[in-house]
């Protein structure tokens, strides 16, 4: 005979599971810790952490939240130890995550994202096949959310990102992608991004405005609209250090160095912050750029601080690029001689640097400052210098080479575009057999010249040649940027 006892304790105990169910709700506190994260105010973020996991036990968000302290960590250290010690954290979270509500559009979606971070930390540290099983998960995830939840759209944001990265992936690694289910769209990607960037309804709006700011600078070659979109969406570089850090890169490595330079001087130094050492290899470059005399001040502090691999060699590179500007020849040998023993050469600004040490090619200090002031955009004071001299004025090929790339961009960057194709063409033609990056990068410069003028014909010819010439240091990101510019001409 049935229990009626048995029935009412069955149903006391379904009641009780369904109650404890573990859920997800982005809430005002976890939205509070979502801000100060982001802000790199981690130990701030820890603290609305642990007060909703006090009141609100079974929300899984603060699950999710741990994971970009951890990731952040991660990535601004740049420790292969912290690496080491937090990456099996992740799996874990993944797993506890799918214990909560499968009808909430944050049951895939914070899954795809701990697999995206982590996907970034394992390319950061070599991990590449690593890199391509939490990459396929997080598509895979992120499809299937924005199937079943199209109004999402933080969707928007994740999907973007990755779509725009592997689809400005170069032609010669698309068959290897397509073959292992990575396919990408930078078009698409960016439009995907933009949306999330237009909408102001989600707490990532913040997040996709950076990364789709970062997208437009290294895939889109579009420094302005990079900038402005940082000046669009409030980005405050004293009171949140990554929006520092955002304004920083964008201007040096765009049109607005002194900007950038402004930013990261002014950028939160509080305790409240967690330590960030590349903002001051960022202010070093650019005070480089703009050849002030306190450049290297900056790179030794990056030195002090730094925990990580990367950047290292790049930094005695600069270092020694200054002394040898200014003069102090034995100087600029000797902080090179540390690019041999320091660091590594994985990157590639590390590797130009290896490169420099192994050719054991003097850089002509002319030329160098005129390089850097170029960078910088100080074009009126880069041009008097290369105006000074003539292609006889140096000895070797690699100087007279250098030298006809030098003008182009210097041209290039001051909209006298008739001289700037003029000098890219002869760049072209001098750099096929010098194993250095100016007619490479001269053959996607002058493509990218022709695709904004609209001549789709000369465009495309310039990224093929481009992507037809390699061995150069500089290769990836060159022929990333061809690759996107082709992919941008077949839509």
């Amino acid at each position: 005979m049935f229990s009626f006892r048995l029935f009412f304790f069955l149903l006391l105990l379904t009641s009780s599971v369904v109650c404890s169910a573990q859920s997800f709700d982005f809430n005002k506190q976890c939205e509070e810790a979502y801000q100060h994260i982001i802000s790199l105010k981690l130990a701030k973020g820890k603290e609305f952490i642990s007060q909703e996991l006090m009141a609100n036990p079974n929300n899984l968000i603060p699950v999710f939240l741990e994971n970009y302290i951890d990731f952040l960590e991660v990535y601004t250290s740049g420790s292969v130890s912290d690496y080491e010690g937090k990456k099996k954290t992740f799996d874990n979270r993944i797993n506890e995550l799918k214990s909560g509500d499968k009808s909430s559009p944050y049951y895939l979606y914070a899954q795809a994202e701990i697999h995206t971070q982590s996907a970034v930390l394992h390319i950061k540290f070599g991990e590449y096949i690593a890199t391509i099983f939490d990459l396929k998960k997080a598509i895979k995830k992120l499809e299937a959310n924005q199937n079943e939840f199209p109004d999402f759209v933080p969707n928007q944001k994740s999907l973007g990102m990755l779509y725009a990265i592997l689809g400005s992936i170069p032609q010669q690694y698309q068959g290897t992608l397509d073959f292992i289910g990575l396919g990408g769209d930078v078009t698409g990607g960016m439009k995907m991004l933009k949306i999330a960037v237009k909408d102001n309804a989600h707490p990532f709006q913040h997040e996709a405005a950076t990364i789709y700011a970062f997208m437009l600078l290294h895939i889109q070659n579009d420094p302005d609209n990079a900038w402005q979109v940082l000046k669009a969406n409030n980005f405050n570089a004293q009171s949140n250090l990554m929006d520092a850090y955002s304004f920083g890169h964008i201007g040096i490595y765009g049109n607005n160095c002194d900007e950038g330079i402004s930013a990261l001087i002014n950028r939160p130094k509080e305790s409240a912050y967690h330590s960030f050492p590349i903002t001051d290899f960022l202010l070093g470059l650019g005070k480089t750029y703009r050849q002030d005399s306190d450049a290297n001040v900056y790179f030794q502090k990056f030195l002090e601080q730094n925990k990580g691999e990367d950047y290292i060699k790049s930094t005695w590179h600069k270092m020694a690029w200054n002394e040898l500007i200014k003069g102090n020849e034995d100087k600029y040998k000797r902080y090179l001689q540390k690019v041999a023993n320091e660091g590594r050469a994985v990157i590639d600004t590390d590797k130009q640097a290896k490169k420099e040490l192994d050719n054991q090619q003097l850089p002509n200090p002319i030329l160098l400052k005129a390089r850097m002031l170029t960078d910088g955009k100080y074009l009126d004071r880069a041009l008097v210098i290369l105006q000074s001299q003539t292609v006889n004025s140096f000895k070797n090929r690699y100087d007279k080479t250098e030298y006809l790339y030098r003008l182009a961009r210097a041209y290039d960057k001051a909209k006298q575009l008739s001289k700037a194709i003029q000098y890219y063409e002869i760049t072209i033609v001098n750099g096929r057999n010098v194993p250095y990056y100016y007619g490479a990068n001269a053959a996607y410069l002058l493509g990218f010249l022709y695709e904004q003028q609209l001549n789709r014909l000369q465009a495309v010819k310039n990224y093929n040649l481009c992507l037809s010439l390699d061995g150069y240091e500089y290769e990836n990101s060159i022929h990333q940027k061809a690759e996107a510019g082709l992919n941008r001409l077949k839509n």
